[in-house]
């Protein structure tokens, strides 16, 4: 994990360095830290988050077609499942994409657990309810909010219908969110606190992109 945390920590201290040029508050300037960090951290991924929306949107389009293989089949699972992993490799898309993204954040968030213990800032300053960025939150409100957005960001993209795979992508969801809330619950405020900003800036992003397509297809209508 070294690969990952020294040049993390060296990445975030030069943006610490510019921040505290123009803003003295260490509280508000280590907050300012994670949203810049973690917004050039999800530029860099924005190509798998367009990829990610784009498959999602294709799987909601898929859901009559897969209604229709669910009833074709339903006394032959094994048939139904074969039917609509076939549709799927049509289509060019895959039911467990989201889960891509996520994997590659994973490493990221297991170096910002490194990153904010070598920093010594984060265990003197605290933000907003927080007494230590260094330290987990005590009033669990960051946990508690890592998992709302988490969830809230998968429901933006999660199919509608009634189908298994959208049923098991709505339970995975939710699963993953609850996950989050009990896993940070002893993590360092700073960390925890950047997840949540990494899901605000994914939602946002997700939202334009979610509206582009349509305004895309609303313009071949016309």
């Amino acid at each position: 994990m070294n690969f990952l945390v020294k040049p993390m920590t060296l990445f975030f201290n030069g943006i610490h360095g510019f921040v505290t040029t123009y803003v003295s508050n260490l509280s508000l300037a280590y907050f300012l830290d994670l949203v810049i960090f973690t917004a050039i951290i999800k530029t860099i991924l924005l190509p798998l988050t367009i990829s990610q929306t784009k498959s999602s949107i294709m799987i909601q389009k898929m859901q009559p077609k897969l209604k229709e293989i669910q009833e074709k089949y339903k006394n032959d699972p094994q048939k139904m499942q074969e039917e609509q992993m076939k549709l799927y490799k049509e289509s060019g898309t895959n039911p467990l994409s989201g889960c891509l993204l996520l994997l590659i954040q994973w490493p990221i968030i297991i170096a910002m657990y490194y990153v904010v213990a070598n920093i010594q800032g984060f265990k003197d300053v605290g933000f907003l309810w927080v007494e230590s960025l260094g330290s987990y939150d005590r009033t669990f409100i960051l946990p508690i909010l890592s998992g709302l957005s988490s969830y809230l960001m998968g429901v933006m993209t999660a199919p509608k219908g009634d189908d298994p795979s959208a049923q098991q992508q709505r339970k995975m969801n939710l699963y993953m969110s609850i996950l989050f809330v009990v896993m940070f619950f002893k993590f360092q405020a700073g960390v925890v606190l950047y997840w949540i900003i990494s899901n605000v800036i994914q939602i946002l992003q997700q939202y334009f992109i979610i509206n582009r397509i349509r305004h895309k297809e609303e313009a071949k209508l016309q």
